[in-house]
């Protein structure tokens, strides 16, 4: 009988070295019948369109998107489920939503940078239980001092206070460890409730339990996303390196079950999210399997992260990274960074303590990164001039 240790050497020994399937997500699960008409009805109402802190070019922009009854490409799944919520709450808020949308995927692709950071991804905690092959958290040289810790409860407020402030849409808690390892989520839940249009919180589920579901539920998270990347229990253990697949299970069974018995007309969204690195596991019957249990049942290809700094070198990158316009993320400690694949920081353009997000988002270091993606000349950086990411 194969043990898990040499089956994870399997799997580990399974990911290809250069691995270009891009990190974009299949949904599968349907869409609702939401309209691009539905949508263009709304951006059309003078009474908001005057009032809005855009021009009328981009306003106009923003409108061709819907035209022609046709969704725009960027359209999914999440965005139809808060729009739906909110048309039926506030139609000044379901307009703000689809801008705020529209620059999301707009800015980054043209170069605009925003006036402040957007989407803005929390670390509550660095470090991680679980040891999965695809995951910077094999590095050993990665899971120790500076790199490991836990954000101060103050510090988190204080994130949350600028960007509630400078206007930011959604909050991720997640990046580079497990957010359930934090004593105080709850509270740092509750602290997020009602101040973004979207805030997710992405688990291994390992540690989900009855009172951090209530709270997920009764704090109006949009969106819960489970690393999970297969039905078959063993291989579900030999990704998920130090997973128990029957706990697993039994915390999302209970996660659905308090939705549904507690909070019945909750609308978070509970997701599956699992990465595809090895022959053997079966989309379909992945889907098939958590679809019982979940909203919304997702997969996608493996990226180049589990040792960054050894990759091999790309020359032939030019294309700039989305990343450095489209986010920013906060390590437990305050330092912030445009990208997780570059798990130590190297790219830091600062820590907030010693600086403001805006200033930290608008700072030299930070727009040298960009102006040298925009030349091509990403690859004076590192990781950048390795990175198959984007």
């Amino acid at each position: 009988m194969t043990s898990p240790h040499d089956k994870r050497k399997e799997v580990v020994s399974s990911i290809p070295k250069r691995n270009l399937v891009r990190a974009e997500q299949v949904f599968l699960t349907k869409l609702k019948d939401v309209t691009a008409n539905q949508v263009l009805s709304i951006l059309s109402k003078r009474e908001l369109v005057k009032n809005c802190d855009i021009d009328r070019a981009e306003m106009k922009l923003i409108q061709e998107e819907f035209s022609e009854d046709k969704l725009p490409e960027w359209w999914n799944p999440q965005i139809e489920a808060k729009f739906t919520v909110l048309e039926r709450i506030s139609l000044k808020d379901a307009f703000n939503y689809i801008v705020f949308r529209f620059k999301f995927h707009h800015y980054p692709r043209t170069g605009q940078v925003y006036d402040f950071p957007q989407y803005v991804l929390i670390e509550p905690v660095s470090s991680c239980n679980l040891r999965c092959p695809m995951c910077f958290q094999v590095d050993s040289t990665f899971t120790k001092k500076p790199y490991m810790g836990i954000m101060n409860l103050n510090l988190f407020k204080k994130v949350i206070n600028e960007c509630a402030a400078g206007g930011t849409g959604a909050i991720t808690l997640a990046s580079r460890g497990e957010p359930t390892l934090h004593p105080k989520l709850p509270e740092m839940l509750s602290y997020l409730n009602g101040k973004f249009f979207e805030v997710k919180l992405i688990t291994n589920g390992t540690r989900l339990n009855e009172d951090l579901c209530r709270s997920i539920f009764k704090n109006g998270i949009d969106q819960i996303v489970l690393s999970i990347d297969s039905e078959d229990p063993e291989i579900f253990e030999s990704i998920r390196y130090g997973a128990d697949f029957q706990t697993v299970l039994k915390n999302v069974i209970m996660l659905k079950s308090i939705r549904e018995r507690e909070f019945p007309n909750s609308m978070t969204r509970i997701r599956i999210s699992g990465v595809k690195i090895i022959k053997s596991q079966n989309p379909t019957a992945f889907k098939e399997f958590w679809s019982q249990y979940v909203d919304e049942v997702t997969m996608g290809g493996a990226e180049e992260r589990w040792d960054t700094y050894n990759n091999q070198l790309h020359p032939e990158l030019t294309d700039k990274c989305l990343y450095p316009w489209e986010r920013l993320y906060v390590w437990f400690d305050g330092t912030c960074n445009p990208c997780d694949v570059d798990y130590k920081s190297f790219l830091s353009p600062g820590k907030i303590g010693e600086s403001s997000i805006r200033k930290i988002w608008h700072s030299n270091h930070f727009k040298k990164l960009r102006s040298d993606h925009l030349s091509g000349e990403r690859g004076k950086h590192n990781p950048c001039d390795r990175c198959q990411v984007c």
